[in-house]
């Protein structure tokens, strides 16, 4: 199509540091908050499960409100990209107070109260700034093939955030906790977020600074006067956005479910704090190169296709890892690396995103981004949550027990929820796939349908002036 709007290659490789910039201040949260309140702040695994779900609970609501607001957004800037610039720096301040402690020796229901407060406050500043920049991508560009490297930039950026944060954090965490610790105390947890957080502000004003809002709708939600009671209606119609969330739903229940718990498995059945940069690292160093080729690789076996085998061949990697002996780390890394070398699920998934909501649009004539991507990203934040809270309260039903030996029933618990379950859910999630029924040519025809009514639209206006 000749007259297809495209980013610059600036915008597209930029937009890369917002990714970047969510891993500083969230992979962190959701890799070290867990050992953070069972192991520093003493909180009950029961307590820690509860502030989870209350914060999905909340999400429910707040994330597509989110999305509604942000798509009836009328500034110089666009719809979603000031709220990139004018929420970043309240989400590092509260990613620094998921981290700290002020009710230190009293009552441990202050310390509860507390840590649900700064919790929540983090994610509905996540919502803020990256509901946003995760619609972002799809009014960027109207060419698929170019959504999908807008993606592929943000999957890298994604990973090389998780590889500076998995590498890092072992060593700052010790580098910042009392001389001679031998495992990470709370100043340690405290000076790291901080570095941070700090890092993360000029990562996002930088995707603020140079992407633009290329994709305009045919018809606005302020035109159609719509409801959010319609907006609702209209999403839940919607079958390919439906599928993809509960994809990206299983998937992020075992990535970050595994993530939060990953620490353990390291620490007390590996037996090393020091492998934990190895074990974690190693899958984001594969994926960080495999994401050079998803849109090659989307563009010749199709984006469902890729998906699918994808998460089924990260599930054996997982199984490997699962069935290894604990003293056994060649048999581990296979695992880890066949692991990583799939994980492409992100740059894939988006890129669907796009493509439901071009669908959608064409169907009803009312395009949907922000409220589409708070679905997904609600999705992927109960899918969070949900693996998050389930793990550390079956590792504590298999008898685990903070800053102690392990049994070896309780060793056999955190396996199972680190490897195991995630391994199940990479399974389902690679079979949901299959209900799948738009082509990636079916999509190029939707948006070039789209565009000429745009054209159209553009020409009635020029015609009645």
């Amino acid at each position: 199509m000749e007259n297809t709007k495209r980013a610059t290659k600036r915008a597209v490789i930029c937009y890369a540091f917002g990714d970047l910039a969510s891993q500083f201040v969230w992979t962190f949260v959701g890799s070290y908050l867990t050992i953070y309140y069972t192991d520093i702040l003493g909180l009950t695994p029961l307590a820690v499960s509860a502030i989870m779900i209350i914060a999905r609970v909340w999400d429910a609501i707040n994330d597509p409100m989110m999305g509604a607001i942000a798509e009836r957004t009328k500034s110089r800037w666009g719809r979603f990209r000031p709220y990139i610039a004018f929420g970043c720096p309240f989400l590092a301040l509260f990613s620094v107070l998921t981290f700290t402690n002020p009710f230190a020796g009293e009552a441990n229901m202050a310390n509860v109260l507390w840590a649900g407060f700064t919790y929540i406050g983090a994610g509905m500043l996540y919502t803020l700034t990256n509901i946003p920049y995760g619609a972002l991508a799809a009014v960027m560009t109207e060419d698929s093939n170019q959504r999908n490297q807008i993606n592929a930039s943000r999957n890298i950026g994604m990973n090389i955030g998780m590889l500076i944060v998995n590498a890092l954090s072992p060593v700052l965490l010790l580098a910042f906790s009392g001389r001679g610790a031998e495992v990470a105390d709370a100043g340690g947890y405290l000076g790291t977020v901080i570095l941070y957080a700090i890092i993360s502000i000029p990562l996002f004003l930088a995707v603020f600074a140079t992407s633009r809002e290329n994709v305009k709708p045919v018809i606005s939600a302020q035109e159609h006067k719509i409801t959010f009671k319609e907006t609702v209606k209209n999403l839940v119609k919607n079958k390919y956005l439906m599928l993809v969330t509960l994809i990206i739903f299983l998937y992020m229940t075992a990535l970050m479910g595994r993530m939060s718990v990953c620490t353990y498995w390291i620490i007390y059945c590996l037996g090393s704090f020091e492998l934990i940069s190895l074990i974690t690292t190693i899958p984001t160093v594969c994926s960080m190169a495999a994401s050079f080729f998803v849109p090659s690789l989307a563009k010749k076996f199709g984006k469902r296709n890729v998906l699918g085998i994808s998460l089924a061949v990260q599930g054996v990697g997982l199984l490997i890892m699962y069935l290894a002996p604990y003293d056994n780390i060649p048999m581990i890394i296979v695992g880890d690396v066949i692991f990583g070398l799939f994980w492409v699920c992100m740059p894939l998934t988006l890129s669907m995103i796009a493509d439901s909501v071009d669908y959608m649009e064409d169907k009803t004539g009312i395009r949907t981004d922000g409220t589409a991507y708070s679905v997904y990203s609600l999705g992927s934040k109960f899918g969070t949550a949900i693996g998050s809270s389930l793990g550390v309260v079956i590792m504590a039903a298999f008898g685990y027990v903070a800053n102690a030996e392990q049994t070896v029933e309780a060793m056999s618990g955190i396996n199972i929820t680190v490897n195991l379950i995630p391994a199940i859910l990479y399974f389902l999630a690679s079979l949901v796939c299959l209900f799948w029924r738009m082509s990636d040519k079916d999509a190029d025809d939707i948006r070039a349908r789209l565009n000429a009514r745009q054209i159209k639209k553009k020409m009635q206006n020029s015609n009645s002036l």
